[in-house]
């Protein structure tokens, strides 16, 4: 999915926002808007938004001096997802069917992104919702169909927080289909987005294999991950990816993705034919 032109006035919030969150002074947030300004000018119509993005939040943590600007609400995003776990743990366990009340709590999930919002609000309210609506785009049928006979599957992670609700996505999936699992984070931090050391935190170690991208996109940007990621997003049976930057990245990727996310933005609303705020699995086919 290439990027529009109105992903551009969004990076320059995102700036503004994360500058602010960062307690950046007054000539700082000025250096930033400029340095973010003048990659615009270099915006190829043919990147990716999360290519896009990493140059931007690389500009703002060359400013700021910080690698991890979101560490600390990383942090409590996992937390506040480990709080919700055993309250939604058995919401799945009474559900008539736990894999489709997982899948909808992991998309949920998904709504704990500071890269579109600067406070992701009442999760718990949110997860009920999604939990209690039908899905935007349901192709549920066809993931769980796919996941009945994968023998290697791979899961895309986001965000931190929602990695806690994914944890329990693959635990679901294992009792339906007892197979070889992975979990693919960032190569390094950015945003909110999970690394390994945050995957870790969620507990999604006890249940797959970690594996990295080896890019610090903020969503699977296949040219710039190293040559064993993509070897291992071909090689899986089943690729599940979460979020609106994987779908970004890989919405047309020459191979069969599961997406799990909340539409959160016009842009990808128009790309998937779906409104603003609903919860969709999308199953995207290899031409």
């Amino acid at each position: 999915m290439n990027i529009d032109v109105e992903c551009i006035p969004c990076f320059i919030r995102q700036a503004v926002e994360t500058s602010a969150r960062a307690g950046a002074d007054a000539s700082m947030r000025w250096r930033i808007m400029r340095d973010v300004a003048r990659l615009v000018d270099t915006l190829s119509p043919d990147e990716c938004p999360p290519q896009f993005a990493e140059r931007v939040y690389d500009a703002i943590s060359a400013v700021l001096r910080n690698g991890d600007i979101f560490a600390a609400e990383k942090s409590r995003a996992n937390d506040l997802a480990l709080e919700l776990e055993p309250r939604f743990r058995s919401t799945i366990d009474a559900a008539p069917d736990p894999l489709l009340a997982a899948v909808k709590l992991a998309i949920a999930g998904n709504s704990m992104d500071l890269g579109v919002v600067s406070e992701y609000g009442d999760v718990g309210a949110l997860a009920e919702s999604v939990l209690s609506a039908e899905l935007g785009i349901d192709d549920y049928a066809a993931l769980r169909s796919a996941l009945a006979t994968a023998s290697n599957v791979l899961v895309v992670g986001d965000n931190c927080g929602e990695a806690v609700f994914d944890r329990m996505l693959i635990e679901q999936m294992r009792g339906v289909r007892d197979c070889r699992y992975a979990y693919m984070v960032r190569g390094r931090p950015i945003i909110n987005d999970v690394t390994a050391q945050d995957a870790v935190s969620a507990g999604i170690d006890r249940v797959a294999t970690l594996l990295d991208t080896g890019s610090g996109a903020p969503g699977l940007v296949l040219s710039a991950c190293s040559a064993e990621t993509r070897e291992q997003f071909f090689a899986a049976d089943l690729v599940i990816a979460k979020g609106q930057g994987n779908y970004e990245a890989i919405s047309e990727a020459p191979r069969d993705v599961f997406f799990l996310l909340m539409v959160k933005c016009p842009v990808v609303s128009r790309h998937l034919h779906a409104p603003v705020g609903v919860a969709v699995t999308k199953h995207h086919q290899a031409p």
